[in-house]
C-alpha cells in the first residue's frame, strides 16, 4: 500500500571540456515545416565546436511540489484519490477540510466529523498524480511529519500507470510503498507487493521496518533503476529489493512508471479500529520532488550559463522564469538556433533516452529535441505547445560508438523555452 523515504538533491556534474567536436551545420537543421526539419546523416562531417560532458550519473530534479502556497493543492498535479471499497479508501472525502495547504505543508487530516448527507463514522484525505504525472525509474524523495494514534494509517506510495501494465490486476501490477506508519509503532514499513511476494491475505514478504523521529519531519526516499529499487529514511539505506536473473516481470513488475499516493487512512484493515480519543489523525507534507538519474550537464539550467551545452544561430540563454521546475529555464529567441551538448563515455550497443521539458511563446512556432552523431540516423521530436510538454527519443549507439551529440533546435524566428532536460540509460 505504501511508504515512505527521503533524501535531497546533490547531483553535482563534472565540467566539460571545451573541445573541437563536431555538430551538424544549420542548412542540415532546416525545417521541412514547422513541425519537422531534415536529419543530418551519421557519420557527417560536423563543422561546429561543441562541449563535451563525460556522461557521469546525477540526479536532475524533473517534478516537484513544495506546497508553498494556502488553500487547495495544484490541481496540474494532483487530484483527489476517490472514495472506494478496501481499507485504505474507503473513509476518503474530497474537501479541502481533509486535504489543503497551509503555506508550507500538505495538510491531510482523519477525524470523525459529522458531515451531512455522508454517513460514514470517519473522513480522511488522499491526494494522487494519476493522469498528471507518473515516472519509470529515478527518485522520489518526500518530507513529512505525522501523528500517532491507534487506528492511524499514513501512507506514501505508487502505482502503476496505466493500471493495465502486466497483468493489471493486484498484486501483480505492483506496487511500491514508499512509506507507511499503523498505530504507535517506533518504525514505518517499506514495502514492495507483486504476485511473488504478496500473499492472498495481502501482506508481503518483501518489506522491512527503520526506526524514525516520531516527533519530528523524515525525508523518506526510493531510488528506483532497472535491477532495484532502494529504500531510504533521512538518508541511510534501509532496504533493497533486486530483480532477479529469473524472475519476470511478476518478480520485478517495476519497469513501467508510477504515479505518487499520499494520504491519511486508518480504522480498517492494517491498522485495526480507531481509538477515538486519538483522533484527529494527521500528516504533513513538506515536499515531494522527482528526480531522474542522468548523464547529461546541467539539465536544470539554474547557474548563470548554457555550459557546457553551446550553441548556435539566435540568442541561447539561461532567463528567469518560464521555469518548469526551479526558478530559472532555458531561452532560445530571434533566428533559427540550437543548444547542443556532445557526450562522452556511452557504451557501445547500448539504448538511451534523451528527454526534456519544452513550449513555444506563441501557436505556429516549434522546437525540437533530438540526438545525432550517435552511430545512426539523427531522431528528434518537435513541440509546439504553449505550456510544458515532455519530449523524448531513444537511441541505441553504434557497435564503436561512444559519444553523442544531444540538441535542442529551433528551425524559425520566435521564442521557445526548455527545462528539466535528462539523458538516462534504458
Amino acid at each position: 500500500m505504501k511508504r515512505k523515504i527521503e533524501k535531497t538533491l546533490k547531483s553535482i556534474r563534472f565540467l566539460a571540456i571545451c573541445a573541437a567536436i563536431s555538430a551538424c551545420s544549420k542548412d542540415e537543421m532546416k525545417s521541412a515545416n514547422a513541425q519537422t526539419f531534415n536529419k543530418p546523416e551519421a557519420g557527417e562531417n560536423l563543422s561546429i565546436a561543441s562541449a563535451q560532458f563525460v556522461a557521469t550519473p546525477g540526479y536532475q530534479l524533473v517534478w516537484s511540489d513544495e506546497f508553498n502556497s494556502t488553500g487547495s493543492f495544484d490541481a496540474d498535479k494532483w487530484e483527489y484519490a476517490p472514495r472506494g471499497t478496501v481499507a485504505w479508501n474507503k473513509y476518503l472525502t474530497s474537501s479541502t477540510s481533509y486535504v489543503s495547504q497551509d503555506g508550507s505543508n500538505m495538510q491531510f487530516r482523519m477525524d470523525n466529523a459529522t458531515i451531512a448527507g455522508d454517513p460514514v463514522p470517519y473522513h480522511s484525505g488522499g491526494v494522487r498524480s494519476l493522469g498528471k504525472f507518473s515516472i519509470a525509474y529515478g527518485k522520489i524523495e518526500v518530507r513529512a511529519k505525522f501523528t500517532q494514534g491507534q487506528g492511524s494509517w499514513p501512507a506514501i506510495w505508487m502505482m502503476p500507470e496505466p493500471a493495465t501494465a502486466h497483468s493489471g490486476s493486484w498484486p501483480a501490477c505492483g506496487e511500491i510503498d514508499i512509506m507507511e506508519h499503523v498505530n504507535n509503532e517506533a518504525n514505518i514499513h517499506h514495502t514492495i507487493h507483486n504476485s511473488v511476494v504478496t500473499n492472498a491475505n495481502g501482506s508481503s514478504t518483501a518489506t522491512k521496518a527503520a526506526p524514525y523521529n516520531t516527533t519530528e519531519f523524515n525525508t523518506y526516499a526510493i531510488e528506483w533503476d532497472p535491477s532495484a529499487i532502494k529504500f531510504y529514511v533521512n538518508g541511510t539505506l534501509q532496504y533493497t529489493y533486486s530483480k532477479s536473473t529469473s524472475g519476470g516481470w511478476q518478480q520485478y513488475p517495476f519497469d513501467v512508471p508510477f504515479y505518487v499516493i499520499l494520504n491519511q487512512a486508518g480504522g480498517a484493515g492494517w491498522p485495526g479500529a480507531i481509538t477515538n480519543s486519538n483522533l484527529p489523525f494527521s500528516m504533513q507534507v513538506d515536499y515531494v520532488r522527482v528526480y531522474k538519474l542522468s548523464l547529461l550537464g546541467n539539465g536544470g539550467f539554474e547557474g548563470t550559463s548554457i555550459a557546457p551545452w553551446t550553441s548556435w544561430g539566435g540568442t541561447v540563454s539561461v532567463v528567469t522564469g518560464n521555469a518548469r521546475t526551479g526558478s530559472k529555464s532555458l531561452k532560445e529567441t530571434g533566428a533559427e538556433s540550437s543548444l547542443e551538448q556532445v557526450i562522452t563515455g556511452l557504451t557501445p550497443n547500448t539504448t538511451y533516452k534523451f528527454a526534456g521539458y519544452a513550449k513555444v511563446s506563441a501557436a505556429g512556432e516549434s522546437v525540437s529535441i533530438g540526438v545525432k552523431n550517435y552511430g545512426g540516423s539523427a531522431i528528434a521530436i518537435p513541440i509546439s505547445t504553449t505550456s510544458y510538454s515532455l519530449g523524448s527519443v531513444s537511441f541505441t549507439t553504434g557497435a564503436s560508438n561512444t559519444s553523442a551529440t544531444l540538441y535542442f533546435y529551433k528551425p524559425a524566428t520566435g521564442t521557445v523555452y526548455g527545462d528539466d532536460f535528462y539523458l538516462e540509460k534504458q
